[in-house]
């Protein structure tokens, strides 16, 4: 088989690259306009939004942060097949992981209608970190998340679905 490699080089989205350590990028999301979103994990400042980057021809913005809450941290992002933005977030109590994914409204220039969907109970799931958001074929949206196991034993992978309600 022919592997194919594609790779572009774009320009940094920050002023400086003094991100935490182990904090840069974590969350990625391509919405219907084809514009690409990331999020650090980390925002520099417990009191401080962390901020979404947005790519869109050729240049970047950044046009609203995301709120912090509870002590959670994003790790995954999607547009949902109904036009909205999904949020994985993560804690970790130094023993369990804990998950819960939101959701907002996203405007050129905010976040609106903050809703968290699911928040299961600390040690439900392992390091859930990806995110993917779709519409089976009876409609219904569906979450699929997948953990990392980071190469540990006492770690799995996992994969995760909740179907949301409205």
């Amino acid at each position: 088989y022919e592997t194919l490699k594609r790779s572009m080089k774009m320009p940094r989205p920050w002023k400086d690259s003094n991100f935490q350590s182990n904090s840069s990028f974590e969350a990625l999301a391509i919405d219907d306009k084809n514009r690409l979103y990331v999020v650090p994990e980390r925002s520099g400042a417990l009191s401080k939004p962390f901020p979404v980057f947005r790519y869109e021809q050729g240049r970047w913005s950044s046009p609203f942060g995301i709120p912090r809450s509870d002590g959670f941290l994003p790790v995954g992002a999607d547009f949902g097949p109904d036009g909205l933005f999904y949020l994985l977030e993560r804690s970790f109590s130094g023993l369990r992981f804990k998950s819960r994914v939101r959701r907002f409204v996203v405007t050129e220039t905010t976040l609106e209608e903050d809703a968290v969907l699911i928040t299961p109970p600390a040690g439900s799931y392992g390091n859930l970190e990806g995110l993917s958001v779709w519409q089976d074929d009876n409609g219904s949206i569906r979450m699929t998340m997948v953990s990392d196991d980071n190469f540990r034993f006492f770690q799995s992978t996992q994969f995760v679905e909740f179907v949301v309600k409205e």
